[in-house]
């Protein structure tokens, strides 16, 4: 009898593993991860907070080189390296699509005020000085006009500017002239190519020529409104100054274009 009572037992043991060993796991379903739509840095609502990081950058190069043009020649050493090391952190910073241009005007400004600098500290002539620092000048101005266009600021021009006069690109007081919305384009009539200078002078350098019937687009123009400042055909972000009087409006007015030199 007990061994029957054993038995049973047993029997009710291996019956009750036998269906906990056979039981379907319960299956948790894990929550889907939601999906957060990648930010567009170049709308309306975010292009001030997205030009911020490279517009800073600028901003102290501009204070360093304001330093540097203060600083005697045998002192320059000490100022020099912070400006390369602004450049370096400009030139790895990344940015998006719409401000590549605004880039290229910036590494261009600091690249030719940095040669300058390093011009002045091996004692050359005046006249590279000088047109270093010109060229360094109407990059920025090309700067700050790219960034007036982004943030959508009208550029103005100072209070005694007489009437007709070109818009300047430096922000001024109360006046308002708009910059031209149109693209500006000349062209060579020929019958010669037209050498591209560095700046606006006969005697300084040539980088290239505008071949006969090469159109190309208008940027700015001189304070004396006898040399245009182009972009280079075919080379982006590259410009150039030519002669006015060698060149020929393809579409727009001359007249309408900014003063790539800074307010008095």
């Amino acid at each position: 009898m007990r061994r029957r009572i054993v038995l049973l037992l047993l029997i009710s043991v291996f019956a009750v593993l036998s269906a906990c060993g056979n039981s379907t796991p319960a299956i948790i379903p894990s929550s889907t991860p939601s999906v957060t739509a990648t930010p567009d840095l170049c709308s309306t609502s975010n292009l001030q907070s997205t030009v911020k990081p490279v517009n800073d950058l600028t901003r102290q190069f501009d204070d360093y080189a304001a330093l540097a043009s203060s600083t005697p020649q045998s002192q320059l050493v000490q100022v020099i390296p912070a400006l390369q090391a602004i450049r370096r952190a400009a030139e790895d910073q990344g940015v998006p699509t719409c401000l590549k241009q605004l880039k290229i005007y910036q590494i261009s400004y600091m690249d030719t005020m940095i040669q300058t600098m390093l011009a002045f500290e091996s004692n050359a002539n005046a006249d590279v000085l000088k047109g270093g620092v010109a060229q360094a000048q109407q990059y920025h101005n090309l700067y700050t006009l790219e960034l007036a266009r982004l943030l959508g600021i009208t550029i103005v021009a100072p209070t005694t500017t007489t009437p007709g006069a070109h818009p300047t690109l430096s922000a001024g007081a109360t006046a308002t002239t708009p910059v031209p919305s149109s693209p500006i384009t000349v062209v060579n009539p020929g019958p010669n190519p037209i050498n591209l200078h560095v700046s606006a002078s006969l005697t300084s350098q040539t980088i290239g020529t505008l071949s006969v019937g090469a159109s190309a687009t208008a940027i700015a123009i001189s304070s004396a409104d006898d040399w245009v400042l182009i972009q280079i055909p075919g080379q982006a972000g590259k410009t150039a100054w030519v002669y006015a009087t060698l060149i020929k409006p393809n579409a727009g007015v001359l007249s309408s274009l900014p003063v790539a030199t800074p307010a008095p």
